[in-house]
């Protein structure tokens, strides 16, 4: 997949309201009813925790949450019959969502995996509020049941919210997103006593550097196709997603200094990691000093990026989500446009 040519319009700019962030987490008011967010702070932060024990211990701990700042919680679970990383949303109306690329032995082979954990009320718009979910959602990290005797891997991924699909999608993001990175290690899962578990899950939450787009249905996309955002010390980040069989979906730097270069990642559905197909990666991109622009390169439709945007000496990467429905011409308002990065861990 290559670059585009440069045809970006800036319609509309993504405003962060900040207030100082206290000791404690901030809490965040919810979506209102007509899908925009009542409230919105700044927050930068941090987290690590660790799910470890041995089967000799009298009572091991098999899990731990963490707070998901404006979403919900998200838990790491390892007992000898259930492995998982687990999303609960503070809202099921919401349309909550956890990508993870995952990464894993399989087979004899390495492999990735592409996952969307979703917590919803309304799947699509025409949803009457029957194929939802639960509060919570998951996905497992075993192979097969019963669960393996030994296992290793490591994941990254991003966690996201909008309005529910029955609402507008909002434009811009608002709600914070939370970038994350996971790896786990259990063996001797068939032998009681024996047993030992370690999953660590690092946690990242920054609303100055976090960017995204959403819409929902063809008629909210007329006015919010674009949105730009400004990252300190990166310059402007600009999304595009376009409805229709013509319609562009990319997203450029317009970077702060001209000694800049992009490296980006494609990461999709379930295979080799050695497939291109699954896994296809950029390196070099250059400032086009015409169109002053890392870019534009093309999202994906279905799947996730790693972006690193390197600006004066200072690189950084990002973590993406994308999905997205742009050509349903018989049901236009079923067309969605959902995206989301922020820096990783």
């Amino acid at each position: 997949m290559t670059a585009r040519p440069t045809r970006l319009v800036v319609l509309a700019a993504a405003l962060l309201l900040t207030l100082p962030v206290l000791g404690t987490a901030p809490t965040y008011a919810g979506p209102s009813a007509s899908g925009v967010a009542a409230h919105q702070r700044q927050v930068q932060q941090s987290k690590r925790i660790v799910v470890k024990w041995q089967g000799f211990q009298r009572r091991p701990r098999y899990q731990k949450a963490a707070d998901v700042p404006g979403i919900g919680q998200v838990e790491l679970v390892c007992r000898p019959n259930a492995t998982m990383l687990r999303i609960r949303a503070n809202d099921r109306r919401a349309e909550t969502q956890l990508w993870m690329a995952k990464f894993e032995t399989k087979d004899g082979t390495d492999r990735v995996a592409v996952k969307n954990v979703r917590v919803y009320t309304y799947a699509t718009a025409a949803d009457d509020g029957t194929g939802g979910t639960g509060q919570q959602s998951h996905e497992g990290l075993n192979q097969r049941s019963p669960i393996e005797d030994y296992a290793k891997g490591s994941a990254y991924g991003v966690i996201s919210q909008r309005p529910g699909r029955n609402r507008p999608g909002g434009g811009p993001v608002t709600v914070p997103v939370t970038s994350f990175k996971l790896t786990w290690y259990w063996e001797r899962f068939a032998y009681p006593g024996s047993q030992y578990c370690k999953m660590t899950l690092a946690l990242r939450t920054d609303t100055d550097q976090q960017l995204g787009l959403s819409w929902h249905g063809d008629d909210e996309a007329a006015t919010q196709q674009t949105s730009t955002t400004t990252i300190p010390g990166f310059g402007t980040a600009e999304l595009r997603c376009e409805t229709g069989r013509t319609g562009q979906q990319t997203i450029a730097l317009r970077p702060d200094d001209p000694d800049s270069f992009m490296d980006y990642e494609y990461i999709q559905g379930e295979g080799r990691v050695d497939d291109p197909s699954h896994i296809a990666h950029y390196s070099d991109l250059d400032y086009d000093p015409e169109t002053g622009l890392l870019g534009p390169v093309d999202l994906p439709r279905n799947g996730m990026m790693r972006i690193w945007w390197s600006v004066g000496g200072e690189k950084r990467a990002w973590v993406l989500s994308s999905y997205q429905v742009t050509n349903n011409a018989a049901k236009p308002y079923l067309d969605l446009c959902e995206i989301a990065a922020t820096p990783l861990p």
